[in-house]
């Protein structure tokens, strides 16, 4: 495979894309972090609720599904 200037170009672009990405993960991840140490709560915990409403946004009713399954758990404790 020979690379042209202008295919470089795209390959330079695309490693700088994937470390903008990096970046604003690790970002994103500390936001997290802070969120739960304030709340209180398990840095999981607050990338679940995300992942939830972020579903809900999306499609809706998966809050109200969720919320069915844990009502239906608590009725077999």
């Amino acid at each position: 495979m020979h690379l042209d200037p202008a295919n470089k170009k795209r390959f330079e672009a695309i490693l700088n894309q994937k470390e903008e990405l990096k970046e604003t993960q690790e970002t994103l991840k500390d936001a997290v972090k802070q969120l739960a140490d304030e709340l209180g709560v398990k840095p999981a915990d607050i990338t679940k609720i995300l992942g939830l409403v972020e579903k809900e946004r999306a499609k809706g009713g998966v809050i109200a599904d969720e919320r069915d399954i844990l009502e239906t758990a608590g009725e077999l404790i």
